[in-house]
Order: C-alpha cells, then sequence, then structure tokens
C-alpha cells in the first residue's frame, strides 16, 4: 500500500501534467513500473532511452538529495500535448513511469510505445 500511494504522491506532484493540461482538463493517465536491478545513473540512461525512442523530448532530469537513492525525469511532445513522467526509485528497488494526456488516444498511444521500449527489468 506505502508503494501505491508513493507512486500516486510522485505522480501528482512530478509536475506531469502542469505545463501542458489546462485548469478543466480531465487528464488520461497510464502507467506501470517495474523491478530496478541497476543504480540510479543507469536507470536514467534507459528512461531517456526509452522516452527519446517513443517519441518524447527529455525536459527535465532531476536528482534527489542523495543522487544515489533516485531522479526523476520528464519529457513532452508538445505536438500531441503529452507528457510522461520516469522516476527511478533507486532506494527501493524500483521504477515506475506515466503517460499523460488531455486526449486519451495520445497518451495511450505514447504509453504503448514506452512499453515497446521498456526492457523490463532494468
Amino acid at each position: 500500500m506505502k508503494l501505491f500511494l508513493k507512486t500516486l504522491l510522485i505522480t501528482l506532484t512530478t509536475g506531469l501534467f502542469q505545463n501542458i493540461l489546462s485548469a478543466n482538463a480531465i487528464p488520461y493517465v497510464y502507467t506501470t513500473g517495474g523491478k530496478l536491478l541497476s543504480n540510479t545513473s543507469k536507470c536514467v540512461s534507459e528512461a531517456k532511452r526509452m522516452g527519446i525512442s517513443a517519441g518524447f523530448n527529455i525536459d527535465e532530469i532531476n536528482y534527489d538529495n542523495k543522487p544515489e537513492n533516485g531522479a526523476d525525469i520528464f519529457g513532452s511532445d508538445m505536438t500531441s500535448k503529452t507528457s510522461f513522467s520516469f522516476r527511478c526509485e533507486t532506494a527501493f528497488g524500483i521504477f515506475s513511469y506515466a503517460t499523460g494526456s488531455a486526449n486519451n488516444d495520445n497518451a495511450y498511444k505514447f504509453y504503448k510505445r514506452l512499453l515497446d521500449n521498456d526492457p523490463g527489468n532494468i
């Protein structure tokens, strides 16, 4: 339950929707994750590769105060107004990512692209 709440909190507070959705928009979000078997640097590298391969521009990378504990990667596609957020939670050995858009078709299309580039366990 703690993992679910933390993932939900990260998704809601990471700025995933702040740049592209109006105040009245109802976002569509698709999310998943997996077991993290590597360090933060490798996870960030994989997240960037996945995002670029899926068609996103990498907008921002934020490391935790202790970089070995984790990082957030944010990307967007302004043409389709779709964003993605990737969390490397190295301290807990997990990663998660989500796509979001006001348009369900765009959110799902980019989510499928990310899944196609997901190596499984990083």
